[in-house]
């Protein structure tokens, strides 16, 4: 499949760069394919062509099955049946906790890595920005996130492989004092502490 893989994108990329979302979810699917390849390394899948082409269509439609249907009708032509089968089965699947396929569980940890760490404040922040949310607002989902152990669990429960989990959880750890920080300069906090100013 790798001699059809810029063509995929070439198909993929219209349909990313004609959304509503645009060049938000162009950047998205791309950075779930690098992590799908990272990944796979360590994973043991085979199939990761197919792997990173289900990543490219995750962002490319708004439910599963939408994307499962694109990708059938977008890719007829560029893979064989049983390719577009199997691709539609990682799409279906990736989201099942269950699932025994591989590639479906490598797609799934790949895209779970989307919402910890700086990305994941990205994710958090432009969905906030977009909704018309406050910081207030956005403070106050840290709080319940972080009173629920919210992460504690996503990190148990919401990974396949131990490398995505540790992954994971290194992107938290360099979280650590970013809220605090948010919330001292939200309530202004900083101001007039240090006349000096300091870069």
């Amino acid at each position: 499949m790798a001699e059809n893989w810029t063509a995929i994108l070439t198909v993929v990329n219209k349909t990313l760069k004609g959304g509503e979302k645009g060049s938000y979810a162009q950047d998205r699917a791309m950075r779930i394919v690098q992590s799908v390849e990272k990944l796979a390394v360590e994973c043991g899948v085979q199939r990761v062509d197919l792997a990173k082409v289900a990543a490219l269509y995750t962002a490319a439609a708004p439910t599963i099955d939408d994307a499962a249907e694109l990708a059938a009708d977008q890719l007829k032509e560029l893979l064989p049946a049983a390719d577009l089968e199997l691709l539609g089965k990682i799409l279906r699947e990736h989201r099942q906790r269950d699932t025994q396929l591989l590639e479906a569980k490598l797609l799934s940890d790949a895209v779970a890595l989307e919402e910890f760490g700086l990305v994941g404040l990205w994710n958090t922040w432009r969905q906030f920005h977009a909704a018309g949310k406050t910081i207030e607002q956005f403070l106050k989902l840290c709080k319940a996130q972080h009173d629920y152990a919210y992460w504690e669990s996503r990190l148990r429960d919401g990974f396949h492989f131990e490398t995505t989990r540790r992954t994971a959880k290194e992107r938290l750890g360099y979280m650590r004092g970013i809220y605090e920080r948010l919330q001292q300069e939200q309530l202004g906090e900083d101001v007039g502490g240090n006349p000096m100013g300091r870069f």
